[in-house]
């Protein structure tokens, strides 16, 4: 919890929260309800996105599976370079690698999803 904790940009965060919260209530007084909420989900839905992206960006799914023969690569070399693909689940399965980025990605959008759900209610 404390590595969670350390990867919080509170400032950030509470600034867009504030923000956010006095945009829905500008959005009630001026009953601009729907678009705020449509506006409010999109973008809630584009942050967790580019927060699962960065996390599959680092999780290299792909390493080393489109190995070629190099020029000047004998058979045998080229056969002990690749990877088995029996083992790649133990080379390749570690640990999400959750950044600064993504943790603030994921509660910003979770944050403006529950917004534009609560704005339409």
């Amino acid at each position: 919890m404390n590595k969670f904790k350390e990867q919080v940009l509170v400032k950030l965060d509470l600034t867009v929260l504030v923000v956010s919260a006095l945009a829905a209530v500008l959005a009630a007084v001026l009953k601009l309800r729907i678009l705020f909420s449509d506006i409010y989900f999109m973008s809630g839905l584009a942050l967790v996105c580019l927060a699962v992206g960065d996390i599959l960006v680092h999780a290299s799914l792909m390493t080393g599976w489109f190995q070629h023969q190099r020029r000047g690569e004998t058979a045998e070399e080229y056969q002990a370079r690749k990877i088995n693909v029996h083992e790649v689940g133990s080379r390749k399965n570690r640990p999400l690698h959750w950044d600064k980025f993504s943790v603030n990605s994921v509660l910003l959008g979770v944050w403006l999803i529950v917004c534009a759900i609560l704005i339409t209610a």
